[in-house]
C-alpha cells in the first residue's frame, strides 16, 4: 500500500459512521491548548523547537489513542528539559474556543483547523515559527506497529529544517 492510498485508507475508516462517537473525557487527558500563537512562534524560533500540533475532536478514540501513547510520553519528557526540543499543542477541530493567531487576531480553534485544511482526525502536523507545515502531516492511526517511527521520523525532520532555515 502506498504513502498516499494508506492516509486515504485512514481517513475513511475515521470518517465512517460510528467510528467518531462521542465519549466522555476527564480534565487532564488534553495536552496543552494552542492559545496566543505569537508567544509559540518565538519560542520555536528562540529554541529551534518545531510546535506539534495534535488536531483531535472530543471522544476520538484514535485521537485519545495517539494522545495517550505517542504524545503525553513526549509532553513528560520535555518537562523535563530545561529548553525544549519539542513544543506540543492540541486544538480541537469543531471547538469555538479562541486562540491568537499571528497577527494578533483572536480565531476559533476550527479556523485554526481550516486554515491547515483539518476536516478529519486525528492528525498530528509539525510547524515552524511562521506557521507554515514542516513535512506532510501524519493523518490517522497506523496500527500496523509504525506510528512511532513515522512519528520520531517527522520530529527529527522537523528539528533538522528548522536547524538549517536558520
Amino acid at each position: 500500500m502506498t504513502h498516499v492510498s494508506r492516509r486515504r485508507a485512514l481517513i475513511a475508516l475515521a470518517l465512517a459512521p460510528g467510528v467518531l462517537r462521542a465519549q466522555p473525557h476527564t480534565a487532564g487527558e488534553h495536552l496543552p491548548p494552542l492559545n496566543d500563537l505569537r508567544v509559540l512562534a518565538d519560542a520555536i524560533a528562540k529554541h529551534k523547537a518545531p510546535l506539534l500540533v495534535l488536531f483531535s475532536t472530543p471522544g476520538c478514540p484514535f485521537c485519545r489513542e495517539v494522545r495517550r501513547n505517542y504524545l503525553a510520553p513526549r509532553v513528560k519528557e520535555q518537562a523535563g528539559k530545561a529548553t525544549p526540543e519539542l513544543l506540543l499543542r492540541e486544538t480541537d477541530i469543531t471547538s469555538a474556543n479562541t486562540l491568537v493567531d499571528l497577527s494578533g487576531t483572536r480565531i476559533t480553534e476550527v479556523d485554526f483547523a481550516r486554515r491547515h485544511n483539518v476536516r478529519a482526525v486525528p492528525v498530528v502536523t509539525l510547524f515552524d515559527s511562521s506557521l507554515r507545515a514542516i513535512g506532510d502531516p501524519l493523518v490517522g492511526l497506523d496500527r500496523s506497529g509504525f506510528y512511532e517511527g513515522y512519528l520520531a521520523s517527522a520530529i527529527d525532520a522537523a528539528r533538522r529544517h528548522l536547524r538549517q532555515t536558520s
